[in-house]
């Protein structure tokens, strides 16, 4: 990922135009797997629009009804997602993402209610991180935790601990 951020900026005297950014494939697979892994709602809420039975049961789901979608078991699906602790961004890479069904990635949500701010959401998060990567060299601490553990009381995914990362500035 690193190398693709200097390509970047070689091609383009230092800069990080927002069309490369855009397009560094590495990179936005390294986004998409970060929230596989983390997304920011741990669960999204959508409304039945009509009367629906869930196939192969004799369940109803009522028309108004609140209907819960579990993120988390989505994308820690072993079945969709082999070793899901494990990170891995080429899990999005073109042939990964073309096999896998789309209903069972949903960082944004899907449909006419998904986020409206997605697009600005990944650019933003692309340019920080490139600049990011740019610039410095990141790297664990002492303060680091060996394994994140997530607030259960929180509305967002959230650490209990904090994320403590050393950053070194890089020398140009």
């Amino acid at each position: 990922m690193g190398q693709e951020v200097l390509d970047v900026m070689e091609r383009n005297q230092g800069k990080l135009p927002y069309e490369d950014i855009r397009d560094m494939e590495y990179l936005n697979m390294v986004v998409l797997e970060t929230l596989r892994k983390f997304p920011v709602l741990p669960i999204l809420d959508r409304v039945a629009s009509r009367d629906f039975v869930i196939p192969g049961t004799n369940v109803t789901t009522e028309k108004g009804t609140t209907v819960y979608i579990p993120l988390l078991g989505l994308h820690m699906d072993p079945d969709v997602f082999p070793d899901p602790d494990h990170y891995d961004p080429e899990r999005f890479n073109e042939e990964n993402r073309k096999a896998r069904h789309p209903f069972m990635y949903l960082p944004f949500g899907e449909g006419p209610k998904y986020c409206i701010g997605k697009g600005f959401g990944l650019i933003s998060v692309k340019t920080a991180l490139a600049n990011i990567i740019a610039n410095f060299e990141v790297s664990t601490c002492a303060e680091t935790p060996k394994r994140l553990q997530l607030n259960p009381k929180a509305m967002i995914l959230a650490s209990i601990a904090g994320l403590y990362l050393k950053f070194t500035k890089l020398k140009h």
